[in-house]
């Protein structure tokens, strides 16, 4: 059985980041504008919020307050997945050859069926996890640590939306906790980011990333190679 080594997989995550931040920095920032379109709020409707202690009236006032387009934040979350398929492959391709791309706009060219199939398993995925931590919190834990692995599987090896989840539980057994103390090394690299400001909050979001990416490389059940070549041949945005 592979193992996980948590210090030799951050370690070679902080190198990754390092090296290769720019381009995912502004790919996050692009992603996470995406992820707020349609989402508008009436900031008139929030005056004296923190002064009624009533919960229930507060959510009222937040529902109240918010304006949602339905319409624009579809376009918004399609926009999302697809940058989010994009940024798997081109993490992978950052770790095991060294580049994340040769040219970017090869980079953003993507199999239209694939990006669908990823869409899909990203919601089923959210929706399990979500039910398991409604149960008790713990089944969500060990739901989300078991299928971790499936959106990366069909971005990267475009799996069909069933082998996705399949692959994910084969390759995540017996590595449980393995991963869930990566996931609170995580969880500890993502608080150092939040205290450096904004900048940091996206730079922590690309060395967990690489982490993730790192990891799925060690359990991978092909066992390809996860050789790092180094390489100038494509152009970053710096």
């Amino acid at each position: 059985m592979k193992k996980i080594v948590i210090g030799d997989i951050v370690s070679r995550a902080w190198d990754l980041a390092v090296k290769h931040w720019p381009v995912f920095v502004v790919i996050s920032i692009i992603t996470s504008l995406c992820g707020n379109f349609g989402l508008g709020y009436d900031p008139s409707l929030l005056t004296g919020l923190g002064q009624n202690p009533d919960p229930q009236a507060m959510a009222e006032a937040l529902r109240e307050a918010m304006n949602v387009n339905y319409p624009l934040l579809l376009v918004g979350l399609i926009l999302a997945t697809y940058l989010g398929f994009v940024v798997y492959r081109m993490l992978y391709n950052a770790a095991t050859i060294g580049r994340p791309y040769t040219t970017l706009g090869d980079a953003f060219k993507v199999d239209f069926v694939q990006v669908c199939v990823f869409f899909c398993v990203e919601i089923v995925f959210g929706l399990i996890v979500g039910l398991g931590t409604c149960l008790c919190i713990l089944p969500g834990i060990f739901l989300a640590i078991r299928l971790m692995f499936a959106p990366m599987l069909v971005a990267v090896d475009g799996v069909s939306f069933g082998e996705a989840f399949t692959r994910s539980w084969q390759m995540t057994k017996g590595s449980f906790w393995d991963l869930f103390l990566l996931g609170l090394t995580a969880i500890g690299i993502a608080i150092l980011g939040l205290c450096a400001c904004c900048v940091g909050v996206y730079f922590a979001e690309v060395i967990i990333n690489f982490m993730l990416v790192l990891a799925f490389l060690v359990l991978r059940i092909d066992n390809q190679p996860e050789v790092v070549v180094e390489s100038t041949d494509y152009t970053e945005v710096q």
